[in-house]
């Protein structure tokens, strides 16, 4: 009898103990938990860098739009000439001149239209953006 629970004893605490040692962790998935943590915020940092990169990208562009737009403030400088091209900005619908009789303009041609620079106006080819004439405020 006494064997009988010796053995019922023994049975037992081997099944215990196996529980046991299967609830632990090992120490091999605790580093490769580190590895990727580290692994994420070092793609963290690239992503932010990248940001950064882009935002300063984003800001050289616009300060470069801003000087080109100080020019366009009239149709003055060398940049406007008869058989030179009209820069895209300017020709969008905005400065686009629909009323030319209010604005005591010719007819434009077929396949023309005015555009105003500033107090200036300019008669451009709606394809190309080629410039045809030029009228001066005073």
């Amino acid at each position: 009898m006494n064997t009988k629970i010796i053995v019922t004893g023994l049975v037992a605490a081997s099944l215990g103990f196996s529980s046991v040692s299967f609830a632990q962790p090992s120490h091999h998935h605790d580093r490769r938990d580190g590895r990727e943590a580290r692994h994420d915020v070092r793609d963290a940092r690239r992503d932010l860098r990248e940001d950064r990169r882009e935002l300063r990208h984003d800001r050289r562009e616009l300060r470069q739009e801003r000087r080109e737009a100080r020019y366009y403030y009239n149709a003055r400088g060398p940049e406007f000439r008869r058989g030179g091209h009209l820069p895209h900005e300017l020709r969008d619908r905005h400065y686009v001149v629909s009323d030319w009789r209010g604005h005591r303009l010719a007819a434009p041609p077929r396949g023309y239209q005015w555009v105003q620079v500033g107090s200036d106006y300019v008669l451009v080819a709606i394809a190309t953006g080629l410039i045809a004439n030029l009228i001066l405020s005073q």
